[in-house]
């Protein structure tokens, strides 16, 4: 028995230290892996008579999806679909669309194009208290600070934040399905007086977002970029995730972190139980006959 023992106790130590040695990281952005977020928000444009934005908002169904289009290059680089669309919640018509096609390093999640950029699509494994740059489909970079912690849903996130310029002209070029906005050379679209808003809230563990929040409440406008004067009205938007989409969020969230616990804390475990054999021995060998 005593043998038994520590045969099982040396075999535990072996397989502690080989997971640690052996057992690399996760990619932050793994095969399979995808993000998914709908919500009802705003999408108000302007008055057809007047140009102006109206007061009264009007209702609009917002989709994000960023998903793996190749992993072909894997471990050095993929290139994921990063899709917003926006549609009228009682017809289904596309009013809104914009997809990019970012190529990004699958370990970190940081974007590879420009070189040596510090733009990420998703947040780090392991999040810090400082800023973090988002470049996300239309959200061309912006600097994320962290605001505080807070609860959704029973899950313990960070709130990072961002108000200020916002310039997305491309994002308005338009689809076969959205006829999109023209301007003209030396014109852009911003969000008026720099009340672009970003929230998202981030579990620190995972990096994962289980919550996002995103508006223009000033109002979107065509602006001349020498002499920053406003010109046409554009739009004026915004949105949260709420309801059964953060629910969904959450519980997934919830998942993905006790996976990662599990995969930090094994070695611990079967340690532990190592030790724990190895007294077993030492207390069979010391009991009298």
């Amino acid at each position: 028995m005593k043998f038994g023992l520590l045969i099982s106790a040396a075999a535990l130590f072996g397989a502690a230290s080989l997971w640690m040695l052996l057992a690399e990281p996760p990619p932050r952005i793994p095969p399979g892996w995808s993000w998914q977020s709908s919500f009802v928000g705003t999408l108000t444009p302007p008055d057809p008579q007047t140009g102006e934005l109206p007061e009264e908002d009007v209702l609009a169904v917002y989709k994000r999806t960023i998903a793996i289009e190749s992993g072909e290059n894997r471990p050095q680089s993929i290139v994921l679909e990063d899709e917003l669309v926006i549609r009228d919640p009682i017809t289904g018509e596309v009013t809104w669309r914009y997809t990019v096609h970012p190529k990004v390093d699958p370990a970190t999640g940081r974007h590879l194009e420009p070189q040596g950029t510090e733009d990420r699509i998703v947040f780090p494994r392991g999040v810090e208290r400082r800023p973090y740059r988002l470049r996300m489909n239309y959200i061309e970079g912006v600097p994320l600070s962290f605001r505080g912690e807070e609860t959704v849903e029973g899950l313990d996130v960070w709130r990072f934040g961002y108000k200020g310029r916002g310039e997305y002209t491309d994002s308005y070029a338009g689809t076969e399905d959205y006829a999109g906005v023209p301007v003209e050379p030396g014109q852009e679209i911003r969000c008026a007086d720099d009340q672009f808003t970003v929230f998202v809230w981030v579990e620190p563990l995972t990096g994962e977002v289980a919550k996002m929040a995103e508006h223009c409440l000033s109002g979107d406008y065509v602006f001349d970029i020498a002499t920053g004067e406003r010109g046409a009205a554009v739009l004026r938007w915004g949105g949260e995730t709420a309801g059964i989409d953060v629910l969904r969020r959450v519980e997934w969230v919830r998942g993905e972190r006790r996976r990662l616990l599990l995969r930090r804390y094994m070695p611990f475990v079967l340690g532990g139980l190592a030790l724990a054999l190895g007294a077993a021995a030492v207390l069979v060998r010391r009991r009298p006959a």
